[in-house]
Formats: structure tokens, sequence, C-alpha cells
């Protein structure tokens, strides 16, 4: 390409050189004269031709050489834009080079991102067809499914219909046997004895004017039975009122002495029965009720209040004093039932026992004026039923017996176990600050909170 241009630039050149060349030859030739030239005809000149220079006036002559000199300059100008040319040919052909070879590189790129988003596309359609056929599958499960499960509802429906119509049935084939069973049960033709005197040939009859007495005593239990000898007053102070001890421990001082304050302001005569065990707080209510009754191997325990305390050295003195206090005026009537002086009856304690504990089995306990009758035999003719007592609207009931709740929920104490897996019962807080344990617990089955 450079060879092509300079060959070019030369041609120019050469053109434009040329006539200026040879227009100074002719003028050299018209100023030397010729050697010895022969004069010739004139010859005409053509039509059209220019006519001699000789021939020309000054301004022809002058027009002519200026319209040389502008042809000349006129031709030094179109060398001059022709080298220009070249020369930005030159310059532009690794431009234009370079632009062919980008354009080159973004068709093939185009190409290549046209095939690209070809494939692209035929993956997009592919994955639109697999998702629709999966959804037209997934669409096919789901209604099966859900058919399945209007058929299984159905069944189900209908399945319990048939339950509910076997229950119904089994239901009133359980009320008819139930109903049955009651009416064996039940014992229609006896009737509770109310007598102002229980104890009868050696047999004592309890009637349903009972109250249940047993575990600590506490102020819950307490309030239980000082509501119901209050319930058995209201309705009938003519017949005694029972209150039926199968094992307790003892409890409450002060709880204790709210029970013993009420038997003793009863208007009907109040019984205490004890059928396996009382001591302590107990004993105390079985001996100076106003007339009581056991088994001959029932085991009566009297012993000194004890308490647990916690302070300093008169604090400790102050709480055992008052715990004294609360034993004299509690124990001494009972020791002035059995006829000795509260001194004495302590010294027999510890006569008859090293720990003090002085217990003593239904017979001896007799001996001891500790209970007022030993019977063989008790019956409690207010059991008329095994069934629950059913509860009536008020108005059929107008004045219901209160029946008693568990054991935890009558005395507020409850059964758990320590971290050691020892099961131990725990008695509630003593809501009295001046109240004291009155307790036998050698085994320590009882714990305050």
């Amino acid at each position: 390409m450079h060879l092509r241009t300079s060959l070019r630039v030369l041609a120019l050149a050469v053109l434009t050189v040329a006539p200026v060349f040879a227009q100074q030859t002719k003028a050299a030739r018209a100023d030397t004269p010729a050697a010895s030239p022969a004069p010739a005809a004139p010859v005409a000149a053509p039509q059209g031709a220019p006519a001699q220079r000789d021939e020309l006036t000054p301004e022809q002559k002058a027009s002519i050489k200026e319209a040389d000199r502008m042809r000349i300059e006129k031709a030094r100008i179109d060398a001059e834009l022709a080298l220009a040319d070249a020369k930005r040919s030159e310059e532009l052909a690794p431009l234009q080079a370079e632009v062919a070879r980008l354009s080159a590189e973004r068709a093939l790129r185009l190409a290549k991102a046209s095939a690209e988003a070809a494939a692209l596309e035929d993956e997009r359609a592919k994955l639109e067809r697999q998702a629709g056929l999966e959804a037209a599958r997934s669409s096919a499960r789901l209604t099966e499914r859900s058919n399945k499960i209007r058929e299984l509802e159905a069944e189900a429906k209908q399945l319990q219909l048939e339950a509910a119509n076997t229950v119904a049935r089994l239901s009133n084939e359980i009320q008819r046997f139930q109903k049955e069973d009651e009416a064996r049960k039940i014992a229609s033709k006896a009737k509770p004895k109310y007598l102002k005197d229980p104890l009868v040939d050696g047999v004592l009859y309890i009637s349903d004017r009972r109250i249940s007495f047993n575990g600590a005593v506490t102020e819950q239990l307490a309030d239980y039975v000082c509501t119901r000898i209050a319930f058995y007053n209201n309705q009938s102070s003519e017949f005694p009122i029972f209150i039926v001890v199968d094992n307790s421990p003892g409890g409450s001082v002060a709880a204790g002495y709210q029970i013993q304050k009420a038997m003793a302001a009863s208007k009907a005569p109040v019984h205490v029965i004890v059928k396996g065990f009382a001591a302590s707080m107990t004993a105390v209510i079985c001996t100076l009720a106003e007339r009581s009754y056991c088994y001959p191997n029932t085991i009566i325990l009297h012993h000194q209040a004890s308490n647990v305390v916690r302070g300093n050295m008169t604090v400790l003195k102050e709480q055992i004093d008052f715990t004294n206090q609360w034993f004299d005026r509690l124990a001494t009537p009972v020791a002035k039932k059995m006829g000795i002086s509260l001194q004495e009856f302590v010294k027999q304690m510890y006569a008859n026992d090293s720990t003090g504990d002085w217990q003593a089995f239904g017979d001896k306990a007799k001996e001891l004026k500790w209970v007022d009758h030993v019977v063989d035999r008790i019956e409690e003719t207010a059991v008329l039923d095994l069934l629950p007592v059913p509860v009536a609207p008020p108005a059929m009931m107008p004045m219901p017996l209160p029946q008693p709740p568990t054991r935890t929920e009558i005395s507020g104490v409850t059964s758990r176990v320590d971290d050691k897996g020892r099961p131990y019962f725990e008695l509630p807080a003593l809501a009295n600050p001046f109240d004291a344990w009155w307790l036998y617990d050698p085994q320590g089955l009882y714990r305050a909170r």
C-alpha cells in the first residue's frame, strides 16, 4: 500500500512539473534567434489555435502568464492535496484495519450470543414443557388424593356413625346393668340407726352423723370437723355426732384446741371413735371427748408437746416456754381425768418409756381413763350403698350433707418425695404465729413447710 501511494504521488508531481518545463523550453527557444532561418511563407494558423506570442499584446501576454502561473499553482495545490490525502489514507489505514477487526469480532460475538440465546431459548422451552407436564401430573395426583380423602372422610363418617350407634347401644346396656347392679348394691331395707345411746350390748352403732378424722391435725382439718359439728347440730341436737379416727399422729396445737372447743360447745353429744391409732393432739381430743370408744388393739399415745424452733438462745427459751404453756393448758385436763397431777402425768410418761412416748392398747387405755369404752364390734349403719352420693340441686336437697374429700384435701398435707427418693408428708405452714406442732412422728415422715 505504501508503494502504491508513493507511485501516485510521483505521477502527480511529473504531471505538474511537465507543463512548466515545456513552457520554459518554449520561451527559451523564442528568445534565441535562429542561425540562418530561411524565410518561409506564413502558414495560416488553424482556426481556434492561439496566436503567436509576438503577435499578442502586452495585456494578453500578462493574462497568459497569469493563467500559466495559476495553472502551476493549481497543480501545486492539487499535488499537496493529493499528498495530504495519501498521508491521511496512510494514517487511517491502521484505524480502518482496527475497525475492521473490531467489526469482525463484534460480528463473531453477536453470532455466538445469538447461538447461546437460541440454546437458552430451547432450554427454556424444554423446561416449560417439563414444568407443564409435571404440573399436569401433580394436578392429576392432587385430584386423585382429594378424591381419596373424600372417600376416606365419607368412610370415617360412616364408621363414626356406626361407632356412635354402637356406643349408644352399649351405653344403654351398661346403664341397664348399672341400674340392676345399683339395685343389688343398695341396702334398700336398711336404714341408719339413730340412737341416743349408740352402745347396745357391747355393739357400737354409728349413724350417718359421722365425721372422718384422719391424718395430721391442721387448720384445714379443724375447719372441716368444726363445720360438720355445726351442721349436724343445726340438723338435730338430739342424737350424737360421731368423730371416727382411723389413724392420726396429732398435729397443730391451735387446730386441735379449736376442735376440742367445738366438741365442748356442741348441743348434740360428740362421741370419738378410734379404730387404729391416735397420738399427741388427737389423743388429747379422744381423752377429753364426752364419750370415746376404741377396739382392744387400738393404740393411744400421750407425750409432751415438742416444737422445732430457730433463733438465738433467748428466742429458743421463749418458744420453749410458750410451748410448755400450751402443754400445761391442754394436758392438765387429761391428767385431771386420770386423777393425777400434771407433774405426775409427765413423770409416768418417762417411767413407761424412756422417750416419754407413753402408748397403751385399748384395754389399758381404758384403765388409764384415756378412753371410755372398749368395744369388739362397730356397725356403720349409714353405709347403705357403694355408689358415690349424687349431687342434687339445692331445691331438691335443702340441707345437703357435705361429702368428705381426700385426706390431703381435708388436712392440707401433701405427699412428696425428697431428693434422696424418700417419701414424706409435707405439713402446711402454721398461720397462727403462736401455734406449735404436737405430733408423734418417730420415723420422720412429717416435715413442716
